[in-house]
Order: C-alpha cells, then structure tokens, then sequence
C-alpha cells in the first residue's frame, strides 16, 4: 500500500562515462561507450583480460577530509575499491541534495552490495606471495590478512561508512542481487514512512572484478562480441561495467522545511520474489507483469511514459522481460523503452540503482535516450516503443523494472512533481 509520497532530493553517479551526474549524462548524450581491456595480473604473471566499462582513477583526497581519510588507511578500506566508490557516491550525493550538515535530522544509510569486502580480500590471496608461499599454516594465512577476513562481514563496512559521513540513524546493507538497489530504495520510502527516517541516503557500488566475469563467462552471460545490444536481433550478452550511485530520498514535509532541491516523486514500488532457478525467472507466474500492473493500479496511474527494463543483452532474458511488458500493457498505450547498460556497463548488484539515477535525470530533462547499438528488429520481441532516436518528451511517470537473479523481482515508479 502507497501511504504518502517521499522525494528524490540528490543523486549521484560514478561510471565509465565520468564522476557525477553531469559529466555521466554528458558522455550518454555524446553516445560514448568507454569500453577497456581490464588486465588483472596474478601470481607467477598469469593474466586475466576481460572487457569493462571502467571508471578512471580519482583521488579521494579532493573529497573527503585528512581525518576521512585515515579512518580508511586504519581500517584497511584505502584500497578497497567496492568502499572507496561507496563513500565518494555518498558524498557527491548529499552534496547534491545540499545536505552536507544534517543537524536536528533523522538520516538513515542503507547500502546495496552484492558482496562488501570480496574483492579486496581475494586480490590479496591471489596476489600475495606471503599469503600463497610463505605463511606456514592456516593461522600465520589468516594474520597476513585478517583485517580483510573482519570486512567480510558487512557490518564493518556500515559501520566504517557511516562514520566518515557522520550519519547516526539506522543502517542496513541490502543484497537481492541486480535488484539490490530498487530494494534498497523501497526499504528507505519504508523507514521514512513509519516515521524512524527524516532522510535515508542509499547508496551502491560494483567493481567489476575478474572473478565476476569468469563465473559469467562460464555460464554463457558475457558478449563475444563485447557490445551490449538490449532487445537488438543480434544481441549476445553483456559487458561488465564499474559503477557507483547514491539516491537521497526524503519525506516531503523535511526537504520542504529546508527548502530542499527536489528532482521528482518516489511513488513506491512492487517488490516480489520468485523461487523457480536461481538463475531463470518463472515464466509460467508472469510475476514481472503483475508487479508493474499492480503498481500502477495501486497508485490509479493509467499510463506510463518511460520504462527502463533490466535490459542486460541476454538472448534469453531479454525475451522474458519483452514479453513480461507486452503482456502488461497488451490493452494499454505501451510506455517508451530504454536501456541504460549500453552506456555504462553490466554492473550488477549495483545496476538497478546507477540506472534509476539516469531514469531519474530523463524524467527531470524529458529527454530519452536511445538503446544504443540497436540495429536489428528482432520479430520475436514485441516492443514496438523502443527508443531508437534521442526523444525530447513532457514525462510524468516513469518506471524502473528488475528480473534479477535468486528471482528477486521489483517494479519502481517515480513521478514528475
């Protein structure tokens, strides 16, 4: 049940095409597609190549304070690279929502991460020629590296983060897979609506690390021929990508007070769960129809203009998601289509949040972008609304939709105000 509305007060982004949510809008609007060779050298110089669209080094020093800055360098989070794009997508979000001091204010964190501390503890066990040749026996491994071991946890991670942004309200960390952000943002509309939240900061990263890629590589789920083509005829996968995204999201009578810049409306979302494979949706359920149904009747929203769909460029998953939405609107005026993961990568557990801000800043420009490296009509696809062409249009709802894996699926809906 939608109780009352709750507003997007700032966002932020981090991704191949820049830092910050202009310098990414900006590569989007120049369709550039920043696409690397990662070269991940390990012990004894084997090494592991791979596609991604990868976020260039940046200093946090010209972000965050001496005092910031050591509280990571102490806690062996300095090299981190899943906690470093947290903290700056944190900070480069409450600066745009104007909220860098929160004092009399009930902030909460929520973080979505598939997997807070991994990949900076299995760099080092892959890397560390003490780790692999040195150490005598299990213990003398776990001291090497035990800090890293603590991480892992997740807790440390929340506790770290809220402490260098100085947020005292509660915390969470959330992991439904690539629909780990959409969560993450129903369960902040929740804190605010119950009243334990003035504002939530929610927050999400991926490092796209080699291991990532060979578990999906091995099941088929990475391009050949290293482009994203969503929906495309001659789609073949996807490609990783490095991305970082933070939503401030606020109650309406607490950015009022402050006189908050306000994006747009959080109407609320439909978050629902299959339990078929853990890595195929249900088909027989139609769950990612219901959901969008029942969100827009929830909310007596009869029409939808924009809908960003997960959009991976898989064969298979694509046809899913495109029938799932014909089916929806079969006796409705179909939304326009588009896809994000063209422009910025695959980044997972991070994707549905880093593609809400850029569905968020369509809504606020009224500009939709097209699916880019789409071609080729595929018959078997029936969405006839996919966006091809730059479109200037009045939005006024728009919404974002996940099929993720472990059957995590979830529809969001945000309006103009």
């Amino acid at each position: 049940m939608i109780l009352q509305a709750n507003l997007v007060t700032g966002t932020s982004i981090l991704s191949a095409g820049g830092i910050g949510i202009e310098e990414v809008w900006q590569s989007i609007l120049e369709k550039r597609q920043n696409i690397t060779q990662r070269i991940k050298t390990l012990k004894d110089n084997e090494c592991i190549q791979y596609p991604v669209y990868e976020i260039e080094n940046f200093d946090l020093s010209n972000w965050l304070s001496k005092k910031q800055i050591d509280v990571m360098i102490e806690n062996h989070l300095i090299d981190d690279l899943d906690f470093k794009l947290l903290v700056l997508s944190s900070i480069l979000a409450l600066k745009n929502a104007k909220l860098q001091d929160k004092p009399n204010s009930k902030v909460s964190l929520i973080v979505a991460h598939e997997n807070p501390g991994v990949v900076s503890l299995i760099d080092r066990m892959f890397m560390d020629d003490d780790y692999i040749n040195k150490a005598r026996n299990v213990r003398e491994k776990f001291a090497l590296h035990q800090q890293q071991f603590y991480n892992l946890q997740s807790f440390p991670h929340l506790f770290y983060l809220s402490k260098i942004l100085n947020i005292s309200g509660s915390t969470f960390i959330v992991n439904n897979a690539c629909a780990s952000g959409t969560y993450a943002l129903e369960l902040g509309n929740l804190l605010i609506n119950s009243n334990q939240s003035d504002v939530v900061l929610i927050v999400s990263s991926d490092y796209a690390h080699f291991t990532e890629y060979l578990w999906l590589q091995q099941r088929g789920f990475c391009s050949e021929s290293g482009m994203i083509r969503p929906f495309d005829k001659n789609r073949d996968g996807t490609v990783l990508g490095d991305s970082a995204s933070g939503i401030v999201l606020e109650s309406s009578h607490h950015a009022a007070a402050r006189n908050a810049p306000i994006k747009c409306c959080y109407q609320g979302a439909e978050l629902q769960q299959d339990h078929w494979k853990m890595t195929l949706p249900d088909v027989s359920k139609h769950t990612y129809s219901k959901i969008i149904k029942k969100i827009m009747e929830d909310l007596n929203i009869h029409e939808l203009d924009l809908l960003v769909p997960h959009a991976t460029g898989s064969p298979l998953w694509d046809k899913y998601e495109a029938n799932q939405i014909a089916r929806c609107f079969q006796d409705k005026t179909m939304p326009l289509i588009t896809a994000f993961k063209p422009y910025i990568g695959h980044s997972l557990g991070a994707s549905s949040l880093s593609e809400t801000v850029l569905l968020i800043q369509s809504l606020v420009t009224n500009l939709i972008p097209p699916i880019l490296n789409y071609g080729e009509v595929d018959h078997k696809i029936p969405l006839p609304t996919i966006a091809t062409e730059f479109e200037n249009k009045d939005l006024h709802h728009v919404m974002k939709t996940v099929s993720a894996y472990g059957g995590f699926h979830s529809a969001s809906l945000f309006s103009k105000i």
